[in-house]
């Protein structure tokens, strides 16, 4: 409903309803495209002074963030898998601990910037945060029960960005060389595939063809519940002759016993790849080489397959991603090119 209108002498209208009632409130403000553009942008603040100048203060029916939002969350549940709508749940849980019994009108911009200097989350944490905090505060919004969304008004907080830790080629081997079983497969399969921890979990025979040395990437596993991968498409990468090895030695372990590719001791599939992260963090230990896990393992074969040149579209299918800026930050470590060649090309230049 909220719009600008310019009457018939060119004078600025605001359009709006409060509680459920239509108010036309003039702004007594001749129209020129600059005031109009202001207008729009500042519509809220400037019905609400007209209204309140005409009407006199709004009465709000009082309901807390916690008894709202939980009604927010409930009904666009639908809009959410079951994995998602859990970790939506949590994150509401967290902030209701400061915000819960707040009336939905009393939360400030100043409120939420002293809950994100204190919170202790890390920048991306905080801005997952403030997804399922926006959700509920724009609704709110629609649904008049607050004149603007204190949330725009804040912003997020700048991440700090730190070098990749990647597992480097002396590591990958003496890794490779102390791990038995299932994990030296993993280890080998992982660096040459770059697959995340949630999608190796859910990899089933099925997936992967031999003859054409390709896998199918359609399925991942987070906390037990099967879903689509994250990059919410079906991928099919090539099998490297590294990865191809490794699943060949897995067919001689899991091939004939179970339709998942890597399974626990127990032989039942992964319910979250965090226990594999737990074994190759022993391993570095074992090795005395700094810890690592899953992540680790993806990074460096990202690393390693720009270090060797490899065409970088393909690298992007093969790990799943769609955008290059979030590889190259959160992929990508240190790459070490063969000085030598720089140095033998300019031994071969005539200066001076």
């Amino acid at each position: 409903m909220a719009k600008v209108t310019v009457n018939k002498y060119n004078i600025i209208i605001l359009d709006d309803s409060v509680e459920g009632k239509r108010h036309r409130l003039t702004t007594g403000k001749k129209s020129n495209p600059r005031l109009l553009s202001w207008y729009e942008k500042h519509f809220h603040e400037e019905f609400m002074k007209l209204y309140e100048h005409k009407f006199g203060r709004i009465s709000y029916t009082l309901i807390s963030f916690r008894e709202y939002g939980e009604m927010i969350i409930e009904i666009t549940k639908n809009n959410r898998n079951t994995f998602s709508q859990k970790e939506e749940k949590q994150r509401f849980n967290t902030l209701c601990k400061t915000f819960g019994e707040m009336d939905l009108t009393e939360i400030k911009a100043s409120h939420i910037v002293k809950w994100q200097n204190d919170c202790g989350f890390a920048p991306k944490t905080i801005k997952n945060y403030r997804a399922t905090f926006n959700a509920i505060l724009e609704m709110a919004l629609h649904d008049e029960i607050i004149t603007k969304n204190p949330l725009r008004f804040v912003k997020v907080p700048k991440k700090i960005h730190k070098e990749v830790e990647i597992f480097n080629q002396d590591e990958m081997g003496v890794l490779i060389e102390s791990a038995t079983g299932q994990l030296k497969n993993i280890l080998l399969f992982v660096l040459f595939t770059g697959l995340r921890g949630s999608e190796l979990i859910a990899l089933r025979w099925h997936d992967i063809d031999f003859n054409a040395e390709t896998i199918t990437i359609d399925t991942r596993i987070r906390e037990g519940i099967e879903d689509v991968t994250k990059s919410k498409r079906v991928r099919i990468i090539d099998m490297l002759p590294q990865a191809k090895e490794a699943l060949k030695k897995q067919q001689l372990s899991t091939g004939l016993k179970n339709d998942f590719v890597f399974v626990t001791q127990y032989g039942t599939p992964y319910v979250k790849p965090s226990n594999i992260s737990e074994a190759i963090k022993s391993l570095c230990t074992q090795c005395n080489i700094k810890e690592g896990t899953l992540q680790t393992l993806r990074r460096s074969c990202n690393t390693l397959m720009k270090q060797y040149g490899l065409p970088n579209d393909w690298i992007l299918d093969q790990l799943g991603h769609i955008d290059d800026d979030v590889n190259r930050l959160h992929y990508t470590g240190k790459i070490k090119p063969d000085l030598s060649k720089i140095g033998r090309v300019l031994a071969e230049c005539k200066i001076g």
